[in-house]
C-alpha cells in the first residue's frame, strides 16, 4: 500500500480530550496533547517578522494595524526593526529619530498592543544594524588599531614628533590630523627592511618610554631604522541603513562596558527597570550579522586582555599587524591575537548582552555566526561559540542570491549548547514579487532538514493604504505583509510552517557523529560561504547526519558514556570526526585522549604541530609525543585502528564505513535515486522523522527507518491530520514502508510509542477511483481599476500571459474562474475530491457558496465531499498570482498610467548571478485540467 502524503487526503481518527494538571502524562495521554498542539500549534511556535518601520514612519494606527494583521494570519512576534528605506526613499516621509520622545511614544503603543493581543514584540537593538546609534560617543565608539611610520638613521641624538597614523573617513576628528578620540599603544623600532622583514623578534625595540605627548627622544643606535607608531582611535564605523534622522556611531563590540551602556540606553529610553521588566512586554533584543570595519580591531585594554588570555606581551610582535614579518613567530601570534579577537568580542558584546537583558527578563536573539567569507570578510569570530553563548541562536537563509543558506552551524550550535530554538532570518531575497508560496516552501524545508524550526520572516515591512500596492518595501526582504497579493490566503502556509517548528522543537536532534571543525579563528561552517545544497561531512554519506563542534564543547560540555559522546543536555554521537588538518592545541589532544581512554570512537589524522606562540616549541614535543600513544602504529594507509583504553582512533577510513563497522545502520533510507532529505528528533513519545522531497516529480519509495518496535502515524504539517500506517515490516533495527511524496512534498513520520489502533488509517483515494474532468467555457472575472477587462471567457484554461489582451497578460491580483459540474444521486455516499491540476500561484476553491480550503502547494487538490450536493454544482476557484506581472507591465507605461505603487525600483539588471534576474512576466492563473476524483 503507498501512503500518499499530499493535501486532503488524511483523516484525523481520534478525539482530543482536555488533560489534567499537575499530575505525570500517561504514555496515551502524550500522544494525545502532542496531537492536539500540532493540529493548532501554540502560539510561542509561530513565525515573526522583522517589522519594518521604514524611515521611522510610523503612526499608533499603523502599528495597530500591522499587529493585528499579522495575529490575523497566524504570526506572533513582531521584531521592531526601525530602518531606511534605501529605494526612493522620498516615498516615505522620514520619520522621527529612532530612541527620540516621539520614537519611544510608538515603540511603548506598539509593545502596549502586543501585549493586547498576546503577540512577543521584540526590538533591533539599532537603527539598521548592527549595535549603536546617536548617543554613542567617540571614547565608547568602534576602535581598530593605526600605525603610522618615520625612517631614521644612527646613531645620533633624535628628537623629532611622530606623526599621527592616517585616519579612516568617518573617523571624528578634532582638526585636520588629531581624533577626538585616540589613545597611544606602543612606539616600536625595527631594523629597516625594504622587504618588512625582522630575523628575530628581539631586533624590535620599545621606545614607548622615551614618547611622551606627541615627542620621541631616542639615542638613535647605528644603522638604518623605521620607527612604528602605534594609536588606537575610532574606525568611523556607523550604521548600516539606518533610518535617515537616526545615523550614529558602531560601539566598541570588544569593550563590555559599552555593550551594557547601549542596552542600558534602551532600558531608560522606554522605562524599563528589572523591577518593572517582567510586566514591561518587551521580550527580546536582536544584534544582527557582525560586519566590522577592515583593519585591524583594539580597544583601550586590548593589551592586557592579550596578556590575560594568551599569557604574554604583545608590544613586541604589534609589527606583524602592521604588515611586517618576524621569523618563526608571526603566524602563530597571528594565531593568538585572532583567538584573543574572537574570545574578546564574544564575551563582551554577546555574552555580556545576554546576562545583562536576564536582568530585565528579556532574551538575546543574534545573528553572531557569520556567515564567513566571502560574505562578510570581517566577521572575526569562532561563529558556534558566539552563536552557542546568545538566548537564541539565529542564522539566515536565501532565495537564490549568492547561495546564502547559514543554518547547519547555527543548528550545531543550538544543539551543542542545549539551545531549544534555531531560529532563521528567512526567505530573504532581492527577487522582487516572484516566489509563491510553493517556491518559499522549497527553501524552508531544505532548512527544516539542516535544524531549523523556528521562522522569522525577512520582512514585514509597513505599509499603508494610502501608499497603494504593493507599497512599501524594504529593498531585500520577502514583503510578507498586506501588501503581498496572496496576503488574505496565506494562513495555511502560516499554519504549516507552525506545525514544522513545533515538531522540530520536540526533543533532541538524532545524530551519529559530532565534526570538529578546528581550532583556527575566524571559523564557520562551512568555512568558505557558498552552499547550493545542504552541507555535508566528507566521508559521511546519507542517512547518517551530523553536528558541527568547536574546541570549547570539546574542552568544556562533551563526556562519554557507554562508548557515546554525550553533552549535558542529553545530546549524545557513535563517533567523534576530526578535521583533515596537522595542528591542534595540547588541550584539545589531552581531552581526546581521555575521551577515548573512557571509550569513545574517534576518526580522523593525527596532529603534529600545536598552534600559538608560547612555549611551542616544548608543547610540540608534548604533543608528538601524546598523538604517537593515540594514534599507535596506524598511519591512515595500511594500519586503521589503535585501541587505547576502552575506545579507539581511527585514521584513513570512511566515517560511515566506521558507523557500519560498528552496526549503526543508516537512519534513514529509501530505495531509487530521488532525493529525500530528512531530519529526525527522538522524544518522550516516539521518534519524529520529518522527509522532504527535493525533486520536481513525485516520489515513490520505500522508506526504511532505524526504528524498532514502534509504531508508524503520518503527520501533515499542511493539514494537521494524522493517520496511521496499516501495512509496514519491522525487521531486527529497522522498520520500512511504502511512502509517495509530490513534488517537493514533505511530511512527518512520527513512530509513536503508544498504538493508537482506532486511529484510522492512511488510504490511496486513487486506487479505484473514477476521474472526470471539469471543461469549460470558464468564466474569469477581474477586479477593477487593474487594467483586465472585467470579465472574459477561456474556452480553455490557459496562462494570463498567454492572452492577446494586454490587461489580462499584465495582471496580478485575485482573478475568480467561474463553472459548474453534475453529480448523481449517490455523490453523498463517496468521497469526492477536487485536483486543480496545475496553477499559479495560490487558489482558493468555493463549491456552492462555501469555502473547501485554499491550496498553495502541489497537489492542487482538495477535499469537497461536504459541501456538493446532487445535480448541479456551482464552482468558483480564486486564482492569485504575484506582482511580477504587473509591475513588468508597468515598466512599458508612462508614470502616470501605471497601477503599482511602491518605492521599490523596476530591477532591470542582473544584481546576481543565478536567480536576482530582471523582471519579467510570468506563468499566471488556473493551468489545470481540472478533474472531479470519486471513490
Amino acid at each position: 500500500m503507498k501512503y500518499l502524503i499530499f493535501l486532503g487526503i488524511l483523516t484525523i481518527g481520534f478525539s482530543i480530550s482536555s488533560l489534567p494538571e499537575n499530575r505525570t502524562l500517561k504514555p496515551v495521554e502524550i500522544s494525545q496533547q502532542l496531537s492536539a498542539e500540532f493540529v493548532n500549534p501554540p502560539s510561542s511556535y509561530r513565525p515573526g517578522a522583522f517589522w519594518c518601520w521604514l524611515n521611522g514612519n510610523m503612526t499608533t494606527t499603523s502599528i495597530t494595524r500591522d499587529l493585528e494583521a499579522m495575529k490575523s494570519k497566524g504570526m506572533n512576534r513582531a521584531e521592531i526593526w526601525d530602518v531606511a528605506a534605501i529605494r526612493n526613499p522620498s516615498f516615505i516621509p522620514a520619520g522621527a529619530e529612532f530612541l527620540g520622545d516621539e520614537s519611544v511614544r510608538l515603540i511603548k503603543h506598539a509593545i502596549s498592543e502586543g501585549k493586547r493581543l498576546k503577540m512577543s514584540i521584540g526590538i533591533v537593538a539599532s537603527s539598521g544594524w548592527n549595535a549603536g546609534g546617536s548617543w554613542v560617543t567617540p571614547d565608547w565608539a568602534s576602535k581598530n588599531l593605526y600605525c603610522s611610520k618615520v625612517e631614521v638613521s644612527g646613531p645620533q641624538v633624535l628628537t623629532i614628533d611622530l606623526p599621527f597614523p592616517k585616519f579612516p573617513e568617518g573617523c571624528p576628528m578634532k582638526d585636520q590630523h588629531t581624533p577626538v578620540f585616540y589613545k597611544d599603544v606602543s612606539v616600536l623600532a625595527v631594523p629597516y627592511d625594504e622587504k618588512k622583514k625582522i630575523n628575530d623578534v628581539a631586533q624590535v625595540k620599545s621606545l614607548t618610554p622615551f614618547f611622551k605627548n606627541g615627542k620621541l627622544e631616542w639615542n638613535v643606535p647605528e644603522g638604518k631604522w623605521t620607527i612604528l607608531r602605534f594609536v588606537c582611535s575610532n574606525n568611523g564605523q556607523r550604521l548600516i541603513v539606518p533610518s535617515p534622522n537616526s545615523n550614529g556611531l558602531f560601539i566598541d563590540f570588544f569593550d563590555p562596558n559599552a555593550t551594557i551602556r547601549h542596552l542600558q540606553y534602551f532600558m531608560d529610553r522606554l522605562g524599563v527597570t528589572p523591577e518593572n521588566s517582567s510586566e514591561a512586554g518587551l521580550g527580546y533584543f536582536e544584534f544582527d550579522s557582525m560586519e566590522l570595519a577592515e583593519g585591524t580591531p583594539w580597544t583601550d585594554l586590548f593589551p592586557s586582555i592579550f596578556k590575560e588570555r594568551r599569557g604574554y606581551d604583545l608590544e613586541r610582535y604589534l609589527p606583524v599587524l602592521a604588515g611586517w614579518d618576524i621569523s618563526n613567530c608571526s603566524d602563530r601570534f597571528r594565531y593568538d591575537f585572532k583567538e584573543t579577537v574572537s574570545d574578546q568580542l564574544i564575551y563582551s558584546h554577546y555574552q555580556t548582552g545576554t546576562e545583562f537583558l536576564k536582568k530585565y527578563h528579556a532574551e538575546l536573539v543574534s545573528e553572531s555566526g557569520g556567515p564567513g567569507p566571502p560574505v562578510w570578510e570581517t566577521c572575526p569570530v569562532d561563529a558556534l561559540k558566539a552563536l552557542g553563548t546568545v538566548s537564541v541562536p539565529r542564522g539566515e537563509f536565501w532565495i537564490q542570491h549568492r547561495n546564502m543558506f547559514l543554518i547547519k552551524e547555527v543548528s550545531s550550535a543550538a544543539h551543542i549548547y542545549g539551545k531549544k530554538i534555531v531560529d532563521a532570518e528567512s526567505f530573504t531575497t532581492w527577487r522582487r514579487w516572484k516566489d509563491s508560496p510553493f517556491k518559499l516552501k522549497k527553501a524552508v524545508d531544505r532548512a527544516f532538514c539542516e535544524g531549523l524550526n523556528n521562522i522569522t520572516f525577512h520582512t514585514f515591512a509597513s505599509t499603508n493604504p494610502e501608499d497603494g500596492l504593493p507599497g512599501r518595501t524594504y529593498h531585500a526582504g520577502y514583503d510578507m505583509n498586506p501588501g503581498t497579493t496572496w496576503w488574505s490566503k496565506s494562513k495555511p502556509f502560516m499554519d504549516y510552517l507552525s506545525r514544522c517548528s513545533y515538531l522540530l522543537q520536540q526533543g533532541l536532534f538524532v545524530a551519529d557523529a559530532c565534526y570538529y571543525y578546528g581550532d583556527q579563528t575566524p571559523n564557520f561552517f562551512p568555512f568558505f560561504h557558498d552552499v547550493p545544497e545542504k552541507p555535508r561531512i566528507k566521508g559521511l554519506g546519507n542517512g547518517y547526519d551530523f553536528d558541527v563542534v568547536n574546541t570549547d564543547v570539546i574542552l568544556n560540555r562533551m563526556s562519554v558514556k557507554d562508548g557515546r559522546l554525550v553533552l549535558p543536555d542529553g545530546m549524545s554521537y557513535s563517533i567523534l570526526m576530526l578535521p583533515d588538518q596537522v595542528q591542534m592545541t595540547m588541550e584539545v589532544l589531552e581531552k581526546i585522549m581521555n575521551l577515548v581512554k573512557a571509550g569513545a570512537t574517534v576518526v580522523g589524522p593525527r596532529p603534529e604541530t600545536v598552534p600559538g606562540l608560547k612555549d611551542w616549541e616544548k608543547k610540540n614535543i608534548a604533543l608528538n609525543r601524546l598523538s604517537a600513544e593515540l594514534w599507535g602504529a596506524s598511519d591512515g594507509q595500511k594500519i586503521f585502528e589503535h585501541n587505547y583504553g576502552k575506545g579507539k582512533i581511527i585514521w584513513g577510513i570512511a566515517a560511515d564505513q566506521v558507523l557500519s563497522k560498528k552496526s549503526i545502520e543508516p537512519d534513514f533510507s529509501f530505495t531509487g535515486t530521488s532525493p529525500i532529505d530528512y531530519i529526525h528528533r527522538t522524544t518522550e513519545m516516539g521518534e519524529i522523522y520529518f522527509l522532504s522531497n527535493e525533486s520536481e516529480k513525485t516520489v515513490n519509495t520505500i522508506g526504511k527507518f532505524r526504528v524498532k518496535g514502534k509504531y508508524p502515524e503520518i503527520w501533515d504539517p499542511s493539514t494537521g491530520a494524522i493517520s496511521r500506517v496499516a501495512a509496514y515490516t519491522q525487521a531486527k533495527r529497522a522498520t520500512s514502508f511504502e511512502i509517495e511524496l509530490p513534488p517537493h512534498g514533505s511530511t512527518f513520520v512520527v513512530f509513536n510509542n503508544t498504538r493508537r489502533s482506532k486511529m484510522a488509517a492512511l488510504t490511496d483515494l486513487k486506487k479505484g477511483a473514477k476521474e472526470t474532468t471539469i471543461s469549460g467555457p470558464w468564466k474569469v472575472s477581474f477586479p477593477p481599476n487593474w487594467g483586465a477587462p472585467p470579465s472574459v471567457v477561456f474556452d480553455q484554461l490557459i496562462s494570463w500571459t498567454a492572452s492577446e489582451n494586454t490587461g489580462i497578460k499584465y495582471f496580478s491580483g485575485t482573478a475568480v474562474y467561474h463553472n459548474s459540474f453534475k453529480l448523481s444521486d449517490g455523490a453523498g455516499k463517496k468521497t469526492i475530491m477536487l485536483n486543480l491540476g496545475d496553477l499559479r500561484d495560490v487558489a482558493e476553491v468555493f463549491v456552492n457558496g462555501k469555502s473547501a480550503g485554499i491550496l498553495w502547494k502541489k497537489p492542487y487538490q482538495v477535499d469537497i465531499s461536504q459541501l456538493v450536493q446532487p445535480g448541479t454544482n456551482d464552482l468558483q476557484i480564486e486564482i492569485v498570482n504575484l506582482w511580477i506581472n504587473r509591475i513588468t507591465g508597468d515598466m512599458l507605461l508612462d508614470p502616470k498610467d501605471r497601477f503599482c505603487k511602491t518605492n521599490q525600483s523596476y530591477m532591470t539588471s542582473e544584481i546576481w548571478p543565478g536567480g536576482d534576474e530582471p523582471f519579467r512576466i510570468q506563468t499566471a492563473g488556473l493551468l489545470g485540467p481540472v478533474t472531479l476524483i470519486e471513490k
